[in-house]
């Protein structure tokens, strides 16, 4: 193995896959005071008063900034408010900081703002802090933008057991294929399934054992990601696993594995089956799509495994540069 030294960072890095993990283990930080689930969605710390406080942060670089049913705005709101929710907590406010390149358009920034404006309307979670930045002309590729997100609750991660069923709130990669056939000049009427999942944790938070929201590396890497933290074998049915037929001839078209590739209102959750059928129907009042995919097995712990009509096979955590800036 290398030494750090050595190394230099590369696109992978940022994919949310395997190299990522890496990455993050060694750079990692060795005071965490007493906070916890700082490898999860969000952190959170216990308040004198029994509950949690959560937080979390991400930044955003998507190319194009705009595409069918949403633009970098509302994923970032988006992505920050679910990264609280299914932690367990009920997100109080969101800050919002830019870093735009000199020359971009006050148009373009407009119509970005609108659209946080929008989700923020509409959850009712305000943005309550900022930070502007502008760098020279070519030193930033148009804007990044960097959310973080407080919130109150009880964290959701509780121990899976063999027969446990894992359930997804809808189709995937919806999210990857309208960005990519935007980039691509392709014709689809596939749109972002960008979306903050408030509704659809309220209706089923009482009846999961824990959530987890689909972005970067994909159900494969939310999937090894659950797998290895909780040491429980995972197998899921390429069947039972919802994707509309135009994702997966896209995906076949670019030769892209629909496993992992980012969603951006899309949830995984784990439910015990006699809860299942519940969870089912309270999402597909959201999403029809919305179906069990498979559950928690006895062997092979800390793995996933895909049954697909041939043979069953290992499902690894995504390598490489998965797919370039959709998230």
């Amino acid at each position: 193995m290398k030494a750090l030294s050595d190394e230099r960072v590369s696109l992978a890095h940022g994919s949310g896959g395997t190299e990522m993990n890496e990455l993050i283990k060694k750079l990692g930080l060795s005071f965490r005071g007493d906070w916890k689930g700082f490898d999860d969605d969000s952190a959170s710390i216990k308040l004198e008063n029994g509950e949690e406080l959560f937080f979390t942060t991400d930044s955003y670089v998507v190319d194009p900034l705009f595409f069918g049913g949403g633009d970098i705005g509302k994923i970032a709101v988006c992505g920050t408010i679910n990264d609280l929710l299914v932690q367990g907590a009920n997100p109080l406010g969101i800050s919002l900081s830019l870093v735009l390149e000199e020359g971009l358009p006050i148009k373009t920034l407009d119509k970005i703002m609108s659209s946080i404006r929008k989700v923020s309307e509409e959850t009712k979670i305000p943005i309550v802090t900022g930070d502007t930045k502008v760098m020279e002309k070519n030193k930033v590729d148009k804007i990044i933008i960097n959310t973080s997100g407080v919130g109150l609750g009880k964290t959701l991660n509780q121990e899976l057991v063999v027969g446990d069923k894992i359930i997804i709130s809808g189709g995937l990669g919806e999210h990857a294929v309208a960005l990519l056939a935007k980039r691509f000049d392709y014709e689809t009427s596939i749109v972002s399934d960008s979306k903050a999942l408030v509704k659809e944790l309220e209706s089923i938070r009482s009846d999961i054992k824990l959530a987890k929201d689909i972005t970067r590396g994909g159900l494969a890497s939310i999937l090894n990601d659950v797998a290895q933290k909780q040491s429980v074998g995972l197998l899921i049915s390429e069947e039972l696993i919802p994707a509309k037929k135009e994702v997966k001839r896209v995906t076949e078209i670019l030769g892209i594995d629909l496993y992992s590739l980012a969603c951006e209102g899309r949830l995984v959750c784990v439910a015990n089956k006699d809860k299942a059928e519940r969870v089912i129907e309270a999402l597909r009042k959201f999403n029809k799509d919305a179906a069990v995919i498979g559950e928690v097995t006895q062997q092979d712990a800390g793995k996933v495994f895909l049954q697909t009509i041939i043979s069953k096979r290992l499902l690894p955590t995504p390598s490489g540069r998965i797919v370039p800036r959709i998230c």
